[in-house]
């Protein structure tokens, strides 16, 4: 939709100027996973979309397939099983490619030990992450932590809601890793 399309251009704007992460904040409803795919969409190289939970992965997986973006799932068989069930539905065929540039990880699988022995040699490759409901990433923390994965990469932070209940900052000069 055209309304999201100022937020879009702010946001390439600002990694334009050398700001890093860059946080951006939509209501709810405001089109963030739209941003999402259409950022994806628009990116050359390898990018991941992290979620928190498996209904945000399953959203961004059918948002990027809306938008014809082929991508893999790092996540557990079962929602990978589902979502190529999903996709089959919805567009009559599955988008879901383990070769694919982009991907949707769930932050639990992509911290996890295993997963960051398996694909060490991947991140580095990652040149842009996401991160859904950004109000959670914190230094040092899961979210945090999942941004650290990617050393090459500029970052991108939705969120509804960009205040959080324990007053803790999501800028770099504070608690959190974000630029602009």
């Amino acid at each position: 939709p055209l309304y999201q399309k100022p937020d879009f251009d702010a946001v390439h704007d600002l990694w334009d100027l050398g700001f890093k992460n860059v946080l951006l904040v939509e209501p709810t409803g405001g089109g963030k996973t739209v941003i999402i795919s259409k950022t994806v969409a628009a990116h050359k190289g390898a990018s991941v979309c992290i979620a928190h939970r498996h209904e945000l992965v399953s959203q961004i997986s059918m948002a990027l397939a809306k938008c014809g973006i082929y991508h893999r799932i790092i996540g557990g068989k079962k929602t990978v099983k589902w979502l190529h069930f999903r996709h089959e539905k919805a567009f009559g065929k599955s988008f879901i490619d383990p070769n694919a540039q982009a991907a949707v990880a769930s932050v639990d699988t992509l911290v996890s030990k295993s997963t960051k022995r398996n694909l060490a040699a991947w991140f580095p490759q990652v040149t842009l992450w996401v991160e859904d409901e950004a109000h959670h990433v914190l230094k040092g923390n899961k979210w945090g932590n999942a941004a650290e994965l990617f050393p090459n990469a500029k970052g991108l932070g939705p969120t509804a809601t960009p205040l959080r209940a324990d007053g803790r900052g999501l800028g770099r000069s504070a608690d959190g890793i974000f630029d602009a």
